[in-house]
């Protein structure tokens, strides 16, 4: 595999072991102490013992990373070996200030990211549930040196729950730094694109809006370039607190896409439809088996596996089908686990 070499491009994961006793006793405290209702659902803690892939994946299907940066609140699992060259691990308190922990808020966590030490300015970031299932180029990612993206806009509304109006609230903080005309006069090919020929035509229907109505969130791999996390904390460094300050997720927050965005509306991207390689589910009792042959015949290049409620089969057949399509295709140790 040519590997461009005139960058270096790293991988950032967050990791949390939501049964850990030491983090439910903290998350349960403050919970409490700030009487704030949080989603315990069972979806959100149970471990489907995946990340092992997840390293494998990355070995066996992107070789050419320079670094990974593992981040977690403390824990670790106990396979990893975490004396490999490539391996960072990061704790919370190693990048962010004392006064905001603990966090359990996500998008808090996310907007600290260019305050970890070493991280290259080009990175990839990955949830825990995001993995590679053949290979990928660094090109997929990144581009004449700018994150790979598509650059369609969509409409978003702020009455989907907490979500919806962390995301809106992005849109409404963008808006405040950029003209959308400005925008789509400076970069016209970007939002018109024969890579996307499909979310070109949609983006017809918002052309004449004078402002952003919201953009195509993908939930996939994304890339980051560092230097726009620095560029949002300058000038929306107000919002941005906002959100760090909430221990857990808030309507008052403003979503972490917010970095994305602004580098959609800088022009900061290189046109790419990530929908042709990328696939996301949610884990549910109708697209099991679907999930379970994508994986095996490696029908797209990265999956994403998103946990819910929706699954009410039973929990450990769905598990063994999910590890035997992934050990498959990936059933050698990567030199990441003891």
């Amino acid at each position: 595999m040519k590997v461009d070499n005139t960058y270096k491009i790293d991988f950032v994961i967050t990791w949390l072991d939501g049964n850990d006793p030491n983090w439910k006793k903290e998350h349960d405290y403050y919970s409490k102490k700030i009487n704030k209702s949080v989603d315990n659902s069972e979806a959100r803690f149970r471990n489907w013992d995946l990340l092992r892939y997840w390293f494998r994946g990355v070995e066996k299907y992107a070789p050419w990373v320079n670094n990974i940066y593992f981040v977690t609140w403390g824990h670790i699992p106990c396979w990893l070996n975490v004396s490999h060259p490539k391996l960072k691990v990061v704790k919370h308190e190693d990048f962010i200030p004392s006064e905001y922990l603990p966090l359990f808020n996500s998008c808090a966590i996310e907007f600290f990211f260019n305050r970890i030490k070493g991280l290259s300015d080009r990175f990839v970031y990955f949830n825990d549930d995001f993995f590679l299932i053949d290979s990928v180029k660094p090109d997929r990612f990144f581009k004449n040196g700018l994150p790979c993206d598509i650059g369609s806009w969509n409409y978003v509304s702020s009455q989907g729950g907490i979500h919806g109006c962390t995301v809106f609230s992005a849109i409404d903080v963008l808006n405040k730094h950029f003209d959308k005309r400005e925008v789509t006069k400076k970069t016209f090919s970007k939002w018109f694109n024969l890579k996307y020929p499909k979310r070109s035509l949609v983006n017809l229907q918002f052309l004449m809006a004078p402002f952003f109505v919201g953009f195509l969130d993908h939930h996939l791999p994304q890339g980051y370039l560092k230097s726009t996390f620095d560029n949002v904390w300058e000038f929306c460094g107000n919002d941005v607190l906002r959100t760090c300050r909430n221990k857990f997720k808030s309507y008052e927050d403003v979503h972490i896409w917010l970095v994305r965005y602004w580098q959609l509306a800088s022009g900061k991207f290189t046109p790419y439809n990530v929908m042709k390689d990328g696939k996301y589910y949610d884990l549910s009792d109708k697209s099991m088996d679907t999930i379970v042959d994508l994986i095996k015949y490696q029908k797209k290049k990265i999956i994403v596996l998103n946990d819910n409620q929706s699954l009410v089969r039973d929990f450990e057949n769905d598990k063994e089908k999910l590890l035997y399509a992934f050990n498959y295709i990936l059933p050698n140790k990567s030199s990441f686990e003891l």
